[in-house]
């Protein structure tokens, strides 16, 4: 049952989180985007979702480097820890361009098909 409840709760969110990180781990690339390499960002995304919900989530962003830049949306897979339901979640960036950044972050109702 309490695996019910941490699946239904990741399901049905719909976070708006603020979350301001520095950015450990940036590189600059040839296009001067900054960047994060998929494990810091996901980190970020799991600081999001534990923070409205009891469930620790299991966040995989892919194996390239995530480019910081205002509105670029990242997708994610979220999973509650030790199941294999997978839900995707959409990831949105906000920055004005400083060392910080936040995300808002959303996860859709239904798993992956």
């Amino acid at each position: 049952m309490q695996h019910q409840r941490a699946i239904t709760a990741l399901a049905t969110l719909t976070a708006t989180i603020a979350l301001a990180v520095t950015l450990s781990g940036c590189t600059v690339s040839t296009s001067s985007s900054r960047t994060v390499t998929p494990d810091a960002f996901e980190r970020v995304v799991v600081d999001a979702l534990a923070d409205v919900s009891d469930a620790t989530p299991e966040v995989d962003c892919g194996a390239d480097d995530i480019a910081i830049e205002d509105g670029a949306e990242v997708h994610c897979d979220v999973n509650t820890a030790g199941y294999d339901v997978v839900y995707d979640s959409v990831s949105t960036i906000s920055t004005d361009g400083g060392d910080e950044y936040h995300v808002d972050v959303e996860v859709a109702d239904q798993p992956k098909g």
